[in-house]
């Protein structure tokens, strides 16, 4: 049996803005890290068929492929940790809001264990705080 995570969140910009702080490695290296202390190295080719890899600070380097591309609405793809090997799926959702924003939905699943899952709600709800300070700028 496998475990997922959900986390919904509104943003108050367009959802290219969104996607372009997923799919940018320039952006991506400003937020998508739960420790702000550590520096980012991120690459993406960001097609379906196309890999990403994001290193934080050397401490901790993930990857994965794009499986699904819909810009700027959906993203999905496979993460998975250096040296771990468990692969799980990340969905990010975003629609247009009523008052001009973006709001997402960011589905996590395939965990083997509830407490990896649990950790890593920890991480992304940190990093979402992180996204949310980068769009406001």
């Amino acid at each position: 049996m496998t475990t997922s995570i959900r986390i919904e969140r509104s943003y108050a910009c367009e959802p290219a803005r969104v996607w372009d702080a997923w799919t940018k490695p320039d952006l991506m290296d400003r937020w998508l890290c739960p420790n702000p202390e550590l520096r980012l190295s991120s690459h993406a080719d960001a097609r379906e068929g196309g890999a990403y890899r994001v290193n934080m600070g050397g401490e901790y380097i993930v990857s994965g492929s794009y499986h699904r591309m819909e810009e700027p609405t959906v993203l999905e793809c496979t993460w998975q940790w250096e040296h771990e090997t468990l692969t799980t799926l990340l969905c990010v959702e975003l629609t247009p809001n009523d008052e001009g924003g973006t709001d997402l939905v960011l589905t996590h699943s395939d965990f083997t264990d509830e407490e990896d899952a649990e950790g890593m709600r920890q991480g992304w709800e940190l990093s979402l705080d992180r996204l949310a300070d980068l769009l406001a700028t």
